[in-house]
C-alpha cells in the first residue's frame, strides 16, 4: 500500500470520528467511504465477536458498540502503510454508560481499498498484531 492510500484511510477515520460517531450521519459517511461488499472483521477477543459484511452489517456493528461505550471520544494517533495494507492506530476513550468508568484503549485497524473505499477493516485488540499483519515495524 502507498503513502496516498494511508492519506485516504487517515481522511477515512477523521471523517468517521468528525461525522458518524454518535450521529445519524453514518449512513451518509458510510455511502462516501466504504465498498458496497466491505468486510469487517473482529478482533476474537472482543466479546461476541463477528464478520460483518456489505454495508448494513457493518454499519449496525459499529452502531452496536454505543451499547456498550456510549459516546466514546476517538483520536487518530498514527496512520501506517504496509505491504499488507494500511493501519490505523486510533485511540478510543471513554466512560462505560450507566457506571461512568473511565476506559481508554489504543486499538490497531488493518484497512485494505478497494477503487479508494474501505473494502476490508479489521480491528486488533493488540496494535502490533495489525502492524504485523500489514508488514509494519512497530513505531
Amino acid at each position: 500500500m502507498s503513502e496516498q492510500d494511508a492519506e485516504l484511510v487517515r481522511r477515512h477515520w477523521e471523517e468517521f470520528i468528525r461525522r458518524a460517531v454518535g450521529d445519524a450521519a453514518v449512513e451518509g459517511f458510510a455511502a462516501q467511504w466504504w465498498d458496497t461488499g466491505i468486510v469487517y472483521e473482529e478482533d476474537p477477543r472482543w466479546p461476541g465477536s463477528g464478520t460483518y459484511t456489505g454495508v448494513a452489517a457493518v454499519r449496525g456493528a459499529f452502531e452496536s458498540y454505543r451499547d456498550v461505550l456510549g459516546t466514546p471520544d476517538f483520536k487518530v494517533e498514527r496512520v501506517l502503510a504496509g505491504p499488507g495494507g494500511v493501519v490505523a492506530l486510533i485511540r478510543v476513550a471513554g466512560r462505560t454508560p450507566g457506571s461512568e468508568v473511565p476506559w481508554d484503549h489504543l486499538w490497531g485497524y488493518l484497512c485494505r481499498l478497494n477503487e479508494g473505499r474501505i473494502g476490508y477493516l479489521r480491528a486488533y485488540w493488540d496494535p502490533d498484531e495489525a502492524l504485523a499483519a500489514a508488514g509494519v515495524s512497530s513505531p
